[in-house]
């Protein structure tokens, strides 16, 4: 019984000294908040975008550069080429990752202003039936969004 009573102790007080004390409640984030992060985080898309596009031209223009290199040893009296390609594969790599980076930073930025749009406009399908035909109209509706 002890073993337990102690067990149960040591374990209350382990528990407790883990835990956070928070003061304020957190307040949840308004369309203002979502539409700013959004902004944000396209902005930041597009430099890593144009970065990644940048380290990328980069490369190529390393690798053609070290394709003349290496057609010169061809033509030459030299068996033996010099050329490093670590330079080009570390340029590529960069460019690969802001590249990625930006893409999944233009996700985010739609998803966050797609939670700060509560209201939107948007169309749907209507299929209508006219003399024996039937067609499809399509209409704009006024959205609205409502998070439970």
């Amino acid at each position: 019984m002890k073993k337990i009573s102690l067990l149960v102790l040591l374990t209350a007080i382990t528990i407790y000294s883990f835990s956070q004390v928070t003061d304020e409640p957190v307040k949840p984030m308004l369309k203002a908040d979502y539409l700013k992060k959004s902004k944000t985080q396209k902005t930041a898309a597009f430099v890593l975008l144009g970065i990644g596009a940048a380290l990328d031209i980069g490369g190529i223009i390393a690798t053609i550069s070290n394709a003349n290199k290496e057609v010169d040893y061809i033509f030459s009296t030299q068996q033996t080429s010099s050329v490093n390609h670590g330079a080009e594969y570390a340029l590529y790599a960069a460019g690969t990752a802001c590249l990625i980076g930006s893409l999944t930073l233009f996700i985010v930025s739609k998803s966050n202003k797609n939670k700060g749009m509560a209201l939107g406009l948007d169309t749907q399908q209507f299929r209508q039936l006219n003399k024996s035909n039937l067609y499809t109209v399509n209409y704009p509706v006024l959205t609205l969004k409502i998070r439970l």
